[in-house]
C-alpha cells in the first residue's frame, strides 16, 4: 500500500509539473523516447508529441528580410505601367516614364534545417519564397535554394557540398565584405528590377558540387555545376541539350586571421584581411531570355579580383571583374563584355550602430560579330547609404538609400535611373 500511495504521489507531482512547464524529452538513432539525458540523443521539447529522426541531430534555423520600400524611377526602356497614376514631367515622353511603386517586401524568407549525421557531416534544406516590389511571384511560390549534402575530409582540409549547393563566390562575399543583401544584393547578382540594376552574371546557388578547403593561410572553393542557377522559373537547363558544365572558383589569402575562421567571424570583434581571386567559366550558358536548343546560347566567363580589411571599429572592401560572353552563333546573337568596380565600408561609431556606404560602377558594351563594333547597352553607377541598428541578436533594423544612374544607347535618355528608399527588418534565429 505504501508503494502505491508512494507511486500516486510522484505520478501528480509530474502531471503538475508538465502542466506548468514543457517536458523535456529524449530521442536515441532507433526513435526510442527518453525523459533523461544522454550524449547521443536528441533533446525534444514538446508537451504533445516527441519529433523522431534517424539523424544524430536536428538544426533548425531561419533567415527573414521584410520591410516597407519605396522606388522612384525616372525613365525605364520598357512601355509605362497603364495603371500607373502618375504625373509625368515636361519634356520626358509618357511612353517611356515607368511608375512610382511603394509597398511593403518580403525579400527572403529562408526557414531550413540541418539533419547531422555526426559532429560535421549533414543533409541541409532550406526553402524560401520572396515578394519584391514589381515581382509577378505569389507569396505562395515557395522554392528550394539550397538541398545538398556536406561530407567533411573527403580531402585534406577539404569538405565537399554535393546538391542545389552554394557557389564558390557570392557566398564568400556575403559573410566577409557585404553583409546586408537585405537590402542589396552583391555587385555580380544585381539584376534589372524594380528596386535594382546591375550585370547579373550569376546567382548564388546551382545543382552541382563545391568543394570547400579552409587552412590557416589559404581557403579556396572549386565548383562543377550545370550552370543555370536555382531559380525555378528558368526557360531552359544546362543539361537538357548539352553536357558542357560550369567551372567556378574562389582563392584567398588570409593576410590577418585564419582561413579556418573564414565566414565565421564577429567583425565587431575581430581583425582580419583576405585577398581574393574569383572566376566563372560556363558553356553553352543560357539566361531566362534563352530557349532551350535555340541560337542565342553563349559561353559566358568572368574573372575578378577582391580585398577586404576589417577591424572593430570599420570594414573596407574592393573589388574588380572583367566578364565576357561569347555568342555560340555568331550570325544571330551578338556578344558582351562587362566592366565593373564596386566598392563598400561600414563603421561601427558606437556600440549596435553601423553607418553603410557602397558604390557601385558598371559597363556592358554590346559587341557586333560582324564588325567588333562596340555599342553602350548599359553604363552605370550606384550609390548607396544606410544606417543599421541591432536591436538585440536575433533582430536588426537599416534604413537605406539608393541613388542609381544608368544610361542606355550611347547616352540615350533611357536606361535604369531610379532612387529607392527602404526601411528593412532583419530576423534571423
Amino acid at each position: 500500500m505504501k508503494k502505491i500511495v508512494l507511486s500516486t504521489i510522484a505520478a501528480l507531482a509530474v502531471s503538475a509539473t508538465s502542466l506548468s512547464a514543457a517536458q523535456q524529452f529524449y530521442v536515441d538513432e532507433k526513435g526510442q523516447v527518453f525523459t533523461t539525458s544522454a550524449s547521443d540523443r536528441i533533446a525534444i521539447e514538446n508537451k504533445e508529441s516527441p519529433v523522431l529522426s534517424k539523424a544524430k541531430s536536428l538544426e533548425f534555423s531561419g533567415t527573414h528580410y521584410f520591410g516597407y520600400t519605396s522606388a522612384d524611377p525616372q525613365t525605364t526602356s520598357s512601355a509605362a505601367d497603364a495603371d500607373a497614376k502618375v504625373t509625368v514631367p515636361v519634356g520626358i515622353d509618357t511612353a517611356a516614364y515607368a511608375a512610382r511603386s511603394s509597398g511593403f517586401e518580403l525579400r527572403r524568407n529562408y526557414v531550413q534545417v540541418k539533419g547531422f549525421f555526426n559532429d560535421k557531416d549533414y543533409w541541409r534544406v532550406t526553402m524560401d519564397t520572396t515578394k519584391e516590389l514589381a515581382s509577378s511571384k505569389s507569396y505562395a511560390d515557395v522554392f528550394v535554394k539550397y538541398a545538398y549534402l556536406y561530407i567533411d575530409g573527403v580531402l585534406p582540409y577539404t569538405g565537399v557540398e554535393f546538391g542545389i549547393a552554394h557557389r564558390p563566390w557570392i557566398d564568400y562575399e556575403e559573410h566577409n565584405g557585404w553583409f546586408y543583401r537585405s537590402f542589396n544584393k552583391v555587385v555580380v547578382e544585381e539584376k534589372g528590377t524594380a528596386t535594382e540594376s546591375g550585370v547579373d552574371l550569376m546567382n548564388s546557388a546551382d545543382l552541382g558540387a563545391n568543394f570547400k578547403t579552409r587552412t590557416d593561410f589559404v581557403s579556396s572553393e572549386i565548383g562543377v555545376f550545370n550552370g543555370e542557377g536555382y531559380h525555378a522559373d528558368k526557360k531552359a537547363a544546362n543539361q537538357e541539350n548539352d553536357s558542357k558544365m560550369s567551372v567556378e572558383w574562389r582563392l584567398t589569402g588570409h593576410l590577418i586571421g585564419s582561413g579556418t575562421k573564414v565566414g565565421k567571424q564577429d567583425r565587431t570583434k575581430d581583425t582580419y584581411a583576405h585577398l581574393s581571386t574569383f572566376g566563372l567559366i560556363s558553356h553553352n550558358h543560357k539566361d531566362d531570355t534563352v530557349a532551350q536548343g535555340v541560337a542565342g546560347e553563349y559561353d559566358r566567363a568572368f574573372y575578378g579580383i577582391h580585398a577586404v580589411y576589417n577591424q572593430p571599429l570599420f570594414l573596407v572592401a574592393a573589388q574588380y571583374i572583367d566578364a565576357e560572353d561569347k555568342a555560340r552563333n555568331t550570325a544571330i546573337t551578338d556578344g558582351k563584355e562587362y566592366d565593373v568596380v564596386s566598392i563598400n565600408a561600414e563603421i561601427r561609431p558606437m556600440t549596435d550602430w553601423t553607418i553603410i556606404g557602397r558604390y557601385d560602377d558598371y559597363k556592358i558594351d554590346k559587341v557586333a560579330n560582324t564588325t567588333g563594333v562596340k555599342t553602350v547597352s548599359a553604363d552605370g553607377t550606384k550609390v548607396i547609404a544606410g544606417l543599421a541598428y541591432k536591436y538585440n541578436k536575433n533582430v536588426t533594423f537599416i534604413g537605406s538609400g539608393k541613388f542609381i544612374d544608368e544610361e542606355k544607347a550611347n547616352g540615350g535618355d533611357t536606361g535604369q535611373s531610379k532612387d529607392v528608399y527602404m526601411l528593412t527588418t532583419e530576423v534571423k534565429w
